[in-house]
């Protein structure tokens, strides 16, 4: 054990007595919290006009849906109109509601709405998405007022504006209370994701110390010293595990103090941390058995980390990507950490509730140090 702790105190000191660690290790992501999460948060939404060429009740309501999206503020004009604000860069595109959308939706052939975004704009897909999935939601309930009707012998328009007055206070509240999350977990969410990031990061440089090891022979006389192989790499995890919670320890204190970020429950967030790092520093020791010097390890990890980390969902919300991409999102660690964050900090959950995520995040870890310390011990 005193092998153990002497090769994790020489990690440690060589890691914290470079003034870049300390930059790359707070500075950086406390500085794109404030960016992303702060200076640029309430910007976030975009404008576009709508068009309503139906005029009819279905038609109404499903303006009414887009007016709760989180992603585009919503505003009604004519198509020239519209396409005017295009050309001034008021708006970013327009949203144009056929004639006969209510007529095809009650025959069960719904007819598209069209979308029309400015050249320069890049979120078309996710706006689509939000379309798609507004238009669901108007056929659903549509189909069940048609159903109504047979049964009760009422209109079928006159049971849908009562069911969507029956549900408008719910569905109110439920809004502002998302809104106000978002509110909340835009800073927070930035926070937690950059401190994911760069605690990938920096374990990613910590780990290449192994690589150099080897690079600059000291492995091989570490290899002839009456410590065992398992002492020197068990040395060398211990020192790459206390790194990083060091490291986002001290961003989950900034971030409190800087930007009110709540962590929540606190022996979930110790628990959910431990696992998440014991994923990390397994990625990262499997990378470095792939390849032959740590400028190798550098290159390649910070494609995998930078890549995995836009996929689950670190640099915005997840809900906005293509399904595909959640689908993906799945299979790499941060996913879940993210989740299992989100689970204490806006639902005020405690480790119960966070136990599935920290069962996969272990099941990365075993799996990523079991390839890893496979390849660096029989090397």
């Amino acid at each position: 054990m005193r092998t153990i702790w002497a090769l994790c105190v020489l990690e440690l000191k060589q890691m914290f007595t470079k003034p870049r660690s300390y930059f790359v290790m707070l500075g950086m992501p406390l500085l794109f919290t404030l960016i992303f999460g702060g200076l640029l948060g309430e910007e976030s939404k975009v404008s576009i006009t709508i068009t309503d060429r139906d005029q009819t009740t279905l038609s109404k309501s499903y303006y009414e849906e887009l007016e709760k999206s989180d992603l585009f503020h919503v505003e009604k004009a004519t198509y020239v109109e519209g396409k005017k604000k295009i050309e001034d860069k008021k708006a970013v595109g327009i949203i144009v509601i056929p004639k006969g959308f209510q007529q095809y939706m009650l025959e069960g052939n719904p007819k598209s709405v069209v979308f029309q975004a400015s050249n320069e704009f890049t979120g078309g897909s996710s706006i689509e998405q939000v379309l798609e999935s507004s238009m669901k939601q108007i056929e659903i309930a549509a189909k069940g007022s048609q159903m109504g009707s047979v049964e009760v012998g009422a209109d079928w328009e006159t049971i849908y504006k009562n069911i969507h007055k029956q549900n408008e206070p719910v569905v109110i509240t439920k809004d502002t209370v998302i809104k106000n999350e978002q509110s909340m977990s835009n800073i927070s969410g930035r926070a937690v994701g950059f401190s994911i990031l760069f605690v990938m990061i920096v374990m990613l440089t910590a780990t290449g110390a192994i690589l150099k090891a080897k690079q600059i022979g000291v492995w091989k006389r570490l290899l002839t010293t009456p410590a065992t192989r398992m002492q020197i790499l068990g040395g060398y995890v211990l020192s790459f595990f206390l790194i990083g919670w060091i490291q986002f320890g001290l961003l989950m204190v900034l971030t409190n103090m800087l930007f009110h970020v709540e962590w929540g429950n606190i022996f979930g967030v110790l628990i959910l941390v431990s696992m998440l790092l014991l994923a990390v520093i397994g990625l990262a020791l499997w990378i470095g058995s792939i390849v032959k010097t740590a400028e190798q390890q550098s290159a390649f990890g910070t494609i995998v980390i930078i890549s995995t980390c836009m996929i689950s969902g670190l640099y915005w919300p997840i809900e906005i990507e293509p399904e595909w991409m959640q689908q993906l999102a799945n299979f790499v660690p941060q996913t879940w950490a993210m989740r299992g964050f989100t689970e204490l900090m806006v639902r005020g959950g405690g480790l119960v509730d966070i136990a599935g995520y920290i069962g996969v995040l272990f099941l990365f870890a075993i799996i990523f140090f079991s390839l890893g310390l496979w390849k660096i011990r029989h090397d």
